[in-house]
């Protein structure tokens, strides 16, 4: 449906027929004459149209702008404005009235995105035909747009693939030189270019480290320098050349014409590289490449777009290559040159602040004095250990204490069997008064001889009395002062047999104790009696306990290949819930000293001990 020339002429609108607008729809080139022809043709396939528009931009985000208008230089009346608005808001058409006017706004939803809307105002009329033309003259849009990102999308991958494997030319030689002439090769044949040359920035100047296809370029020394004047060309005003320029008069080329006269080259392009601050150049200009064409086939934009993105990363990795190729001490000496700009240059204030905590730390540590103290693993021990042993061959009867019992003096531990032993008391009674009748019917006789036989076995068989009552009254083993059961248990054997001086119990008091510090080889040069410390006890971690050094001893042990010393100590204070065996840590404070030394004097030993051992 067409609208005729009469309409058209008093909308103010040209007259053109239908064929003509569809021909220019289809022969459009670019975007916007596409988005003018289309909008043109929907505004003549609909009868009483009198403006129009089609809005683009980035999916969702835009903003959205309008990619074509009709009558061009119309304004839109506030209906279709309304309308845009709102189609915008709610992704949905929108349809509002002004002014005798209707309008229609219909959004560009594409894969659940939003491109932009296209939107008429016409005169009013149902709404509902106008829905369905802009619908269905949307999806020649939709297949444009389609179509155009399609084909933006090859082009980008096209571009990614030369530049990966520009960098993989680049990363499979070792050597820098190597790996400068690989990738100028390989961009010289990608970019049809008859020459590409690598540049490296040095004092002030540009130098030339590789040439395409060219693997020795120093006899043409003219060429040369020419290549680097232009290098420092575009390097001096930090930006990429190209000859000839799109804008004439904009750069200055003066050294790229010069190359391109002297030696032939028709279309030259140099992009200059850097490295971000923070590698070891501080963000200053590196280096150039400059490509190099004959004849006339200058470089197009995107081209130039392609070869500075393959340069800034290429770049990176020769200026890498080449530095970790110089001697370790030129190395140093950059990399202590950038930590120093960073120290004391504007920015990086975690490091500075880092910096100065560590100087303010080492300030103090150098002027600064402390207690210096040799911990130690420490033991409670009882300072009496009382060992009660069984005073005769026999067999337990009742053990009804163990260790770990707090009993009072005069408790019994444990009892013997004593049955065995009263019938041989019995026994010995028996013939104790046997034989002192015979020694009596001897002496009624006269037979002074058989008397003192019999006067003598009556004594013997007296002392095996006394001799089975004395260990009846021993035979119940109790404790000689108030402490604690530090070791004996017979609970679970109650009647086996025990031998004469077997160890029963072992009990120590509870007030009485004494610390046994076991202090490394290394520390106990300064540990002297009389000094004092304090204990913490893992089981009382909040409690300290001070204590004063008595005993060193020159008794040493080994553990896990250190030797310790046995250092004893006696407590300066008691408490009720101490018992032998528990075991902490003590320290031994030995005097004041340098926090410095305190800190580095072990590391400092260790080092003299090593060196002398070593040399």
């Amino acid at each position: 449906m067409t609208v005729n020339a009469s309409d058209q002429a008093h909308q103010g609108v040209p007259a053109r027929s239908g064929s003509g607008l569809w021909s220019a729809l289809s022969s459009a080139s670019g975007q916007a004459e596409f988005t003018a022809a289309w909008l043109a043709l929907q505004c003549a396939m609909l009868p009483g149209v009198r403006c129009g528009v089609l809005v683009l931009g980035p999916p969702d985000t835009g903003p959205f702008a309008p990619a074509a208008l009709w009558p061009a230089g119309a304004a839109p009346g506030t209906a279709l404005t309304e309308a845009a608005d709102q189609a915008v808001e709610d992704r949905a058409v929108a349809v509002a009235e002004a002014d005798g006017w209707l309008a229609v706004a219909h959004p560009l939803i594409i894969d659940g995105h939003m491109y932009g809307l296209a939107a008429l105002e016409l005169t009013a009329q149902r709404a509902e035909p106008v829905i369905q033309a802009l619908r269905w003259g949307l999806g020649q849009v939709e297949a444009r747009l389609r179509a155009e990102e399609g084909g933006d999308g090859a082009l980008a991958r096209e571009r990614l693939m030369t530049t990966l494997n520009a960098v993989a030319a680049t990363l499979n030689e070792e050597r820098s030189a190597d790996a400068a002439h690989a990738i100028a090769t390989d961009l010289a044949t990608r970019f049809n270019c008859d020459r590409v040359s690598i540049g490296i920035r040095k004092n002030e100047r540009s130098e030339v480290i590789a040439v395409s296809h060219s693997a020795d370029f120093g006899e043409r020394m003219n060429l040369i320098a020419a290549i680097g004047s232009a290098m420092d060309e575009a390097i001096d005003q930090n930006t990429t050349l190209c000859l000839p320029q799109a804008e004439s008069g904009a750069l200055v080329t003066r050294d790229h014409a010069a190359l391109a006269r002297q030696h032939g080259s028709g279309s030259l392009l140099t992009a200059p590289f850097m490295v971000e601050a923070g590698s070891g150049s501080d963000g200053k200009v590196l280096g150039a490449l400059t490509f190099e064409r004959a004849g006339v086939l200058p470089f197009e934009q995107g081209e130039i777009e392609l070869c500075q993105g393959i340069v800034a990363l290429c770049s990176r990795i020769l200026v890498t290559k080449r530095a970790e190729e110089r001697p370790l001490a030129l190395r140093l000496k950059d990399q202590w040159r950038v930590e120093m700009g960073r120290v004391l240059g504007e920015r990086h204030f975690t490091r500075k602040f880092v910096l100065l905590m560590i100087a303010a730390m080492l300030l103090i540590s150098i002027v600064g004095e402390g207690t210096y103290r040799v911990g130690s693993d420490a033991k409670l021990e009882g300072a009496v250990r009382r060992v009660l042993v069984a005073p005769y061959d026999g067999y337990l009867d009742t053990a009804p204490h163990r260790a770990g019992d707090i009993v009072a003096a005069g408790t019994v531990l444990a009892t013997f069997d004593t049955r065995d032993i009263k019938l041989e008391y019995l026994k010995s009674a028996s013939l104790n008064e046997q034989y002192a009748r015979q020694a009596e019917e001897s002496l009624a006789q006269h037979d002074r001889a058989a008397a003192g036989i019999n006067q003598a076995q009556a004594q013997q068989a007296r002392a095996e009395m006394d001799l089975r009552a004395y260990q009846v009254e021993r035979s119940s083993v109790t404790a000689p002062f108030t402490g604690i059961v530090v070791s004996g248990d017979f609970s679970q054997s109650l009647g086996s047999a025990v031998r004469r001086g077997q160890t029963l119990f072992e009990i120590s008091p509870l007030n009485a104790y004494r610390v046994i510090l076991e202090v490394e080889e290394a520390e106990i040069d300064g540990v002297r009696v009389g000094q004092h410390g304090k204990l913490v006890l893992a089981s009382l971690p909040g409690e300290t306990f001070p204590f004063t050094v008595t005993l060193v001893t020159p008794v040493t042990s080994s553990r896990e290949g250190h030797s310790f010393f046995r250092v004893e100590a006696a407590l300066d204070r008691l408490a009720p819930n101490l018992r032998p065996g528990m075991e902490g840590v003590g320290k031994v404070e030995i005097g004041e000293r340098r926090l410095i030394w305190i800190w580095t004097h072990r590391l400092v030993n260790w080092v003299r001990v090593a060196t002398w051992s070593w040399f």
